[in-house]
């Protein structure tokens, strides 16, 4: 509860800035927790990432894991796997 808190007053709780690996955001349309603008602002920390994507799911929820392959469980997993594919050396591409 303090860190959901601390995350809705703007508080960092740690900087993506260390992160030096390939990274893929992935966020939900309906998501309740995550505002597009987390995306924004952790995809500006990312600044030493070897590269940076980002997918927002439509109409999908918080829960897009856990839900049906039409509500966008399928389309996380396909994601996911594309990213896992790739080669460590190759930047991502849109």
């Amino acid at each position: 509860m303090a860190d959901s808190f601390e995350l809705a007053s703007g508080r960092k709780l740690w900087d993506a800035g260390s992160i030096t690996a390939h990274v893929l955001v992935i966020r939900s349309e309906n998501d309740f927790w995550s505002r597009p603008e987390d995306v924004t602002t952790l995809v500006q920390d990312l600044r030493r990432a070897a590269s940076v994507r980002t997918v927002t799911i439509p109409e999908a929820t918080h829960y897009v894991h856990l839900d049906r392959p039409e509500r966008g469980r399928s389309r996380l997993i396909a994601e996911v796997t594309r990213t896992l594919a790739q080669p460590a050396t190759m930047k991502a591409v849109d």
